[in-house]
């Protein structure tokens, strides 16, 4: 069997991934289906930095790239604007980011360090940089239930340290405006902090048409592809999906590809008939699977493409790694191949 995967992500955000799946497969190709526009500029800086003076804050919360791209390019707007000598931006901006910062996963902390904070460098253990330690935590976290825990740990600690109590730690949550309720429901739930929110970007979902005809010709590139290697070989399609967002976007697609013949190896002879009026070669020997990046994007593809019965597979961790794993694992069952 030939095997090869499709990343319902942007070109670019795949490159890792497509660097550890071409190893197994015979062809990986990228469909973006989101669109974002950030929504964060430097006078939104500049009210956190006021917050942070006034108010106070314990930490801050990302659970997706999206947010830390959006901050980033609001900061270096903030930094980069006239002022006089004595004003001290930058300098109160790196206080901010001495705080704790919560992630989701190591792609999470990897935009983190690198889109926030200069080159590091490690002195007895500890990661410094020219804004301070840089403390992030949450790169093993699969889920945001995860970090919810790490959150509400932290703030428990930080009460205890405080005589006679006081008001409950302040973390700052730079989310999108789709976010899930883990966080805001499990914090609030817990007691244990005050979370405020600040939206720094909108997700849209891609033009459905542009979608579904990059969809066809990947998936002609790809069998054509394939059968140049085995002429004579079935061939499986990984459909990777990265939210539960994208999900949503693509489950139109992915759910004219569910009813099948067969539960769980899915033909192509359903993309073509419905999409294409015309046949791929030898589409009975096409399949298709899908591979979720994480829980959440799991539970969204099962509730709304029949994910109970198609070949799927989930991410243990939300990484390149995981995802390569997770497929791996599932190539590995009796009966798939």
């Amino acid at each position: 069997m030939e095997t090869a995967a499709i990343l319902f992500r942007d070109h670019a955000k795949g490159d890792k991934y497509k660097d550890l799946l071409v190893n197994d497969h015979c062809a990986v190709e990228s469909i973006p289906v989101l669109e974002h526009k950030y929504l964060l500029d430097a006078q939104s800086i500049q009210s956190v930095v006021n917050d942070a003076s006034s108010e106070g804050l314990a930490g801050l919360v990302f659970t997706s790239g999206n947010a830390v791209r959006a901050l980033a390019k609001a900061v270096d707007a903030y930094l980069s604007e006239p002022a006089d000598e004595n004003d001290g931006r930058r300098e109160q901006w790196s206080r901010i980011l001495r705080l704790p910062i919560f992630v989701v996963g190591k792609e999470t902390m990897d935009a983190c360090s690198s889109l926030l904070f200069s080159a590091a460098h490690t002195t007895n253990g500890t990661r410094e940089t020219k804004e301070g330690v840089m403390d992030i935590r949450g790169s093993e976290c699969g889920c945001a239930s995860e970090m919810v825990s790490n959150i509400i740990d932290f703030s428990r600690q930080q009460q205890s340290r405080k005589q006679g109590g006081g008001k409950k730690p302040r973390v700052l949550f730079f989310c999108g405006n789709q976010r899930r309720s883990a966080i805001p429901d499990g914090i609030r739930e817990s007691g244990a902090a005050e979370l405020v929110e600040m939206v720094a970007y909108t997700t849209v979902g891609r033009n459905t048409h542009d979608t579904r005809r990059d969809l066809i010709d990947t998936v002609d590139r790809i069998v054509a592809k394939c059968r140049r290697n085995a002429p004579a070989a079935a061939v499986l399609i990984w459909m990777v999906v990265f939210s539960p967002s994208g999900v949503r976007v693509v489950a139109p697609l992915l759910e004219n590809l569910a009813h099948a013949r067969e539960p769980l190896l899915v033909p192509a002879s359903t993309l073509a008939a419905v999409y294409k009026r015309h046949a791929v070669t030898k589409t009975d020997d096409v399949f298709y699977g899908y591979a979720a990046i994480g829980k959440t994007t799991m539970t969204e593809l099962a509730s709304r493409a029949s994910g109970d019965k198609m070949l799927t597979t989930q991410a243990d961790t939300p990484n390149a790694v995981g995802i390569c794993n997770a497929i791996r694992n599932k190539m590995s069952f009796p009966g798939v191949l």
